[in-house]
């Protein structure tokens, strides 16, 4: 008589792939070279402000990042100055613009309400919160009359 086999079960997490944000679309240290008006370098030694940090504190306002502490109405001032200039306009309309604008706000908003989640949950959240991000960008970069665009150019930005 032949010993019956205990079934084994294996759990595949198959969003692994997610558990850490996808280098294409995680932050980029960047080394740019920038000139700098006399003006601003003037009123940055009179006012003691690095320009590295006045350029950063904007991206970081203007990114609603979670990673900054930036008050509602600095960013709010930041995507103001944004729209202003035109920036991504005619090829996304200034309601499309404020609509990613709005969506960053929303993702950051989730983002302040993990406080205490256990461990198993935060890997979940952080999962999903990865795979989201992705599908965001792709969203909005396939709306350019892209038909399904080369998302690698991301690297140049």
């Amino acid at each position: 008589m032949k010993k019956k086999k205990k079934d084994r079960i294996v759990t595949v997490d198959m969003y692994h792939k997610y558990a850490e944000i996808d280098e294409m679309y995680s932050s980029k240290v960047r080394e740019v070279k920038l000139d700098i008006p006399s003006n601003l370098r003037m009123q940055c030694a009179i006012l003691d402000v690095k320009v590295e940090k006045l350029l950063n504190d904007f991206m970081w306002m203007l990114s609603y990042s979670h990673h900054n502490t930036a008050s509602n109405t600095q960013r709010k001032t930041a995507k103001k100055f944004f729209l202003a200039c035109k920036y991504g306009q005619p090829v996304y309309t200034k309601k499309q613009i404020n609509q990613m604008f709005d969506e960053l706000k929303a993702d950051r908003k989730i983002r302040k309400t993990i406080d205490g989640m256990d461990h198993e949950d935060m890997k979940l959240f952080w999962k999903s919160n990865h795979m989201y991000m992705q599908h965001w960008f792709r969203r909005w970069f396939n709306k350019r009359d892209r038909a399904k665009g080369d998302i690698s150019t991301l690297n140049e930005y």
